[in-house]
């Protein structure tokens, strides 16, 4: 029989390894998951706008029938307009926010704009996640 501490120095090595790829993984797995629930998130956000602003239109057709003062429309077109940007601006802010300093680089955004491009560009992501087909 060979040397005793051979086979514990063995041991301690692989149980290190496995530990550390274990870690490594882990930490890629969980920035992918990070990753995902960003652009859910995004996606979230950017049709909530739409249909806010599909209702924001819908509020503008009903004053211009029912024969309201053009100042009346556009102090409502600038209350929207206002709202609108502090709605995109908080929750862009909540999002990055949200983030532990540690995770802080996984956010590839700062405000709508380039969440909106960094939605843009993992559009094929979102699809595929969203897909309602594929859940049927």
């Amino acid at each position: 029989m060979g040397p005793w501490w051979l086979y514990l120095l063995v041991f301690i090595f692989g149980y290190l390894t496995h530990k550390t790829f274990y870690f490594f993984r882990s930490m890629r797995t969980s920035i992918g998951l990070i990753r995902i629930s960003q652009l859910v998130s995004l996606n979230i956000m950017a049709r909530s706008m739409e249909h806010y602003y599909y209702a924001h239109t819908a509020k503008i057709r009903q004053l211009t029938e029912n024969d309201e003062d053009q100042e009346t429309i556009r102090q409502s077109r600038r209350a929207f307009s206002k709202e609108m940007s502090s709605l995109k601006e908080k929750s862009i802010k909540q999002v990055v926010d949200m983030h532990p300093r540690f995770f802080s680089p996984t956010v590839n955004f700062t405000d709508w704009k380039s969440a909106m491009k960094y939605l843009d560009d993992h559009r094929n992501v979102v699809d595929f996640l969203l897909d309602e087909e594929q859940t049927q």
